[in-house]
């Protein structure tokens, strides 16, 4: 447990319980058909998690649009757009080119957008009608929902879980006791379970606590880091440089990126760890570059996740790395076979 939690943690248990209350009345008028799922024409593909962040749907998305694009397929994205200033249906690429900018569309969606650089996206509290605009007027034939698995209103034809190797056993609590948005039970709803983040594709700590809730098939996927330099045309692989760096994300799962920099050998003299989503205001950057340069660091390195949304007057400061990472599973052609399955067109 966390400081805090040890501190509200009589009032945490009681919240806990309330919120799995309301989590399960609403899980059973879906169940029973009292609330009415829509359809659509096309198949549906839900990434989602059953814990909050961290568990690498972001890297899994783009995998899957690459893989579809690779086998004739023209997908589409569809992301809720957590932390951004718009509201309403807004449209982050289509397909050609990207028209907003990250604030207005969230950075994840912002982030997947620019990677596909081919792939429409866009984000939409109502998921039903921003499936319904990817359809009818970008020419998509598959629909991939970002943090699909607890939004109902939608039927999908593939429900895909990720879960990180590193959760623990503490973290498969209720929230907001634990991490759990929902019951750990809830994994059966899912079709396939893909367990990030491994070593190695080893099965983690809590594999068979899973495997006893859920008899379906899981798949084995590990991160690769690959360090990028950028510069005013992009980002560009690179060798790691001799001097030392200055590591700050704001990432769910924090303690990956610095695991990531220790694969790829590179010498830190200071950090800084954000909360999820960080948005870096002129207070955030002005503290941030102040702690830089007392560590004597005229280089950084960070995540693609923070990098979009870094202002110029910073990008030109410092010399930027960054971590871009990639998804490889133990069995490719298994993950293949599970997508093509849903496929009827």
């Amino acid at each position: 447990m966390t400081f805090y939690q040890n501190i509200l943690f009589p009032i945490l248990i009681p919240l806990s319980w309330m919120y799995g209350l309301v989590i399960w009345v609403r899980n059973l008028l879906y169940d029973k058909g009292w609330i009415k799922s829509s359809n659509f024409n096309k198949p549906i593909i839900s990434v989602g998690n059953i814990t909050t962040g961290g568990t690498g749907k972001t890297p899994l998305v783009i995998y899957l649009a690459e893989l579809l694009k690779k086998n004739g397929m023209n997908p589409g994205i569809i992301s809720r757009g957590y932390g951004r200033t718009s509201q309403g249906m807004l449209l982050v690429h289509d397909g050609k080119k990207l028209l907003t900018d990250v604030e207005s569309s969230g950075d994840e969606p912002y982030l997947m957008a620019r990677v596909l650089e081919n792939v429409p996206v866009v984000v939409c509290e109502d998921r039903s009608y921003g499936i319904q605009q990817l359809i009818d007027y970008y020419s998509v034939n598959v629909v991939i929902i970002d943090d699909g698995f607890q939004h109902r209103k939608v039927k999908r034809d593939l429900d895909i879980i990720t879960i990180s190797a590193n959760d623990k056993r503490e973290d498969y609590r209720l929230l907001p006791w634990g991490k759990l948005r929902e019951p750990l039970q809830n994994l059966k709803r899912a079709n396939a379970i893909i367990i990030t983040k491994t070593n190695n594709f080893t099965p983690p700590n809590l594999h068979t606590e899973i495997q006893s809730i859920y008899k379906g098939s899981l798949y084995f996927s590990t991160i690769v880091p690959i360090l990028m330099k950028y510069d005013s045309t992009g980002y560009h692989k690179s060798l790691p440089p001799s001097e030392p760096l200055f590591g700050f994300c704001g990432i769910g799962e924090p303690d990956s990126f610095i695991d990531s920099i220790g694969k790829l050998e590179l010498k830190l003299s200071g950090k800084r760890i954000f909360r999820d989503h960080q948005e870096y205001t002129h207070t955030v950057i002005t503290e941030l570059s102040v702690q830089i340069k007392s560590s004597n660091c005229k280089a950084v390195i960070t995540t693609e996740k923070d990098l979009v949304k870094l202002p110029d007057n910073f990008l030109t400061e410092f010399n930027i790395y960054v971590i871009k990472i990639e998804i490889r599973f133990k069995d490719e052609g298994a993950v293949l076979d599970l997508i093509q399955s849903v496929l009827r067109i």
